[in-house]
């Protein structure tokens, strides 16, 4: 559905202007933005959603209650132009699967007013049906819902990402540096659903063959349905499935077959600031089958992070962050676990393109490398 078609689909209804219908003006040029950008619409948007409700009418069965009576949780209405009153809006934008799926992908989700809360209690009757849209950037508008390497989870996105990995010094024999690039896909099909898609594809490390030198192969392939529980203005809940697929090869510790369930967050407790993480057990499906994964263990991954610049300014967007992740073998002694903890930031380069770096060092007794390195080049569209 196109923007002007959502915007005919929101009423706002005073009851002194009941029974008038002005002439529709010129609707504005909508452009797509970044997730959680900061435009301003004085206004102008407000002014064409009070003429169109007032030009279309309100049928009896799109009444609105009095506001005494609106629910506490109920739409919330975008701030009114100057000079306005108090107004009650509430939006009917639940659609066919399909035609959600459609405005999600190709959609203005960051035109103003399409964003509104969802609540865990109608997690099975809405949002469904309902395009995607960005969410605004956390309480105060200084903290954009953005993805950073390390702690990437708990928001919904629509972007793509390049990344490259590098890790120094790995303890297994052969030894030597290891490597691997990553091409990840999020789009999102409504409000509530959303899938990643992961396609390592470049890995390579060192071998016992002196001939050989390193073993390039490409990893294995990853597909991630994404559900969001809730969301409101400073946090996000979502629960995810990470289905990994036997595409790599054993060389480089891939061939392995597992599912992940996790849950994932997003919160801006105060100010700049952003605290996240998730938390589920990788299930190999495949051991004993000539993989050489690991087993069930718990894994998870927190992070706190700091926005100093806004987004309209060199380096904008840019935040530092603080990263902590761990893997915790169900089975075998304490001393296999993984902890790593490391610094990144991100920052907006140009046309929504981003950069985010992330460095991890390892904390715990047992270390697989020295040091990992990964580097990114988002795009948000």
């Amino acid at each position: 559905m196109s923007p002007e078609g959502i915007v005919a689909r929101a009423y706002l209804v005073l009851p002194a202007d009941r029974g008038r219908s002005p002439a529709l003006p010129r609707l504005p040029k909508l452009r797509p933005d970044r997730c959680g950008s900061r435009r301003r619409y004085k206004g102008a948007w407000a002014a064409i959603v009070l003429t169109l409700g007032m030009s279309l009418g309100v049928s009896p069965a799109q009444e609105l209650p009095p506001a005494s009576s609106m629910p506490a949780g109920g739409p919330v209405a975008p701030r009114p132009a100057a000079g306005g009153g108090d107004a009650a809006v509430v939006s009917l934008v639940e659609e066919g699967l399909l035609d959600a799926a459609f405005g999600s992908v190709f959609g203005d989700a960051y035109a103003p007013g399409r964003w509104r809360p969802l609540p865990l209690r109608t997690f099975f009757t809405e949002g469904w049906g309902e395009a995607w849209a960005c969410g605004p950037e956390g309480r105060d508008g200084t903290t954009p819902r953005h993805g950073w390497l390390g702690a990437f989870g708990g928001v919904f996105y629509r972007l793509w990402f390049t990344s490259l990995t590098y890790r120094h010094d790995l303890a297994a024999t052969p030894g030597g540096d290891a490597y691997a690039g990553d091409y990840v896909l999020f789009l999102p099909l409504s409000r509530r659903l959303e899938v990643a898609f992961d396609v390592p594809f470049a890995t390579g490390n060192g071998t016992s063959s002196p001939r050989s030198g390193y073993a390039r192969n490409v990893g294995d392939f990853t597909v991630t349905p994404r559900v969001l529980m809730s969301e409101s203005r400073a946090a996000t809940q979502v629960l995810t499935l990470i289905v990994r697929t036997p595409t790599g090869s054993t060389l480089e510790g891939n061939r392995v077959t597992s599912l992940t369930p996790r849950y994932e967050f997003w919160t801006n407790p105060v100010g700049s600031w952003v605290f996240r993480g998730g938390l589920g057990p990788p299930i190999p499906l495949n051991q004993g089958r000539g993989s050489s994964g690991p087993g069930t263990s718990i894994a998870g991954d927190i992070a706190l992070g700091r926005y100093v610049r806004p987004h309209d300014v060199p380096v904008g967007d840019l935040v530092f962050y603080v990263a902590c992740n761990f893997d915790v073998p169900l089975r075998g002694t304490p001393e296999a676990a993984h902890v790593g903890l490391g610094p990144g930031t991100r920052f907006h380069i140009t046309n929504n393109y981003f950069f985010t770096q992330f460095w991890e060092f390892p904390v715990a007794r047992s270390h697989a490398q020295d040091y990992i390195l990964e580097s990114a080049i988002v795009k948000v569209f």
